[in-house]
């Protein structure tokens, strides 16, 4: 998503971040199982945001950058970071002009909800190539992203609704009334399409994994709030090694 589409809704998307079920129990703490232990370990946090997960990877010991297109989500985490310091280095970038930004290498990147808002096919690509570029020999690059698979499509499922025309999917977050609280707008890509951005950029074969739910998550909301969650997953992890 451009940077400009972005800023206005950034606060709110921030707020939804700390609380949405589907991330707070499936999507983050699979991207740290994804990213494996952290300790010791340099890690690129792509498209951060205002640092929440971010946050999290430096806890678990590792010294990391993160980049976000949106300048009103680094205000964001810089502010956390002169809060409580945890040696965070926050960028405002994009996958076309990061590697002019840093000449640190990193052993592992991590992006959570952010390869979908890639422009198109090529701009995918710029994700996978810059990410390469910056990794280390052997280093590994984990996500998390809309499953192409998911066929709950234009249905209210697990607090939003996404829709599928002309190429772009429509993420619509609700409240518990259904009603819309935000939206967002992001490219329809195929397994295929993540596939040859992985391989033209360098890496080795692309990985699928199947997300779980947290037990909390069940225990929090309940069973009939997930109801074929883990059958129909709006969400997938994916993992390639340079």
């Amino acid at each position: 998503m451009p940077s400009a589409d972005y800023d206005p809704i950034s606060k709110d998307y921030a707020a939804i971040a700390k609380i949405d079920p589907v991330k707070q129990f499936v999507q983050y703490p699979s991207a740290l199982k994804l990213l494996g232990n952290p300790k010791g370990k340099t890690v690129l946090d792509i498209g951060c945001g205002d640092g929440l997960l971010t946050r999290e990877i430096a806890r678990r010991g590792a010294k990391v950058l993160g980049y976000d297109i949106s300048e009103e989500q680094i205000k964001l985490a810089l502010a956390e970071e002169e809060k409580n310091p945890l040696g965070i280095d926050y960028l405002i970038a994009d996958p076309i002009n990061i590697q002019s930004k840093i000449q640190t290498k990193f052993d592992r990147a991590l992006s959570v909800l952010v390869l979908l808002y890639a422009r198109d096919r090529e701009h995918l690509g710029d994700f996978f190539q810059s990410t390469h570029n910056l990794l280390n020999d052997h280093g590994n690059f984990a996500s998390i992203t809309y499953n192409p698979d998911y066929t709950k499509w234009g249905v209210p499922a697990f607090n939003r609704t996404v829709t599928k025309e002309d190429g772009k999917l429509r993420i619509e977050f609700l409240d518990d009334a259904g009603n819309i609280k935000l939206s967002a707008s992001a490219t329809d890509l195929s397994k295929e399409d993540y596939e040859v951005a992985a391989s033209q950029a360098g890496f080795s074969k692309l990985e699928w994994i199947n997300l779980k739910i947290e037990p909390e998550g069940v225990k929090k909301l309940g069973k009939e709030f997930w109801q074929d969650f883990e059958e129909d997953c709006p969400v997938v992890g994916l993992r390639v090694r340079k």
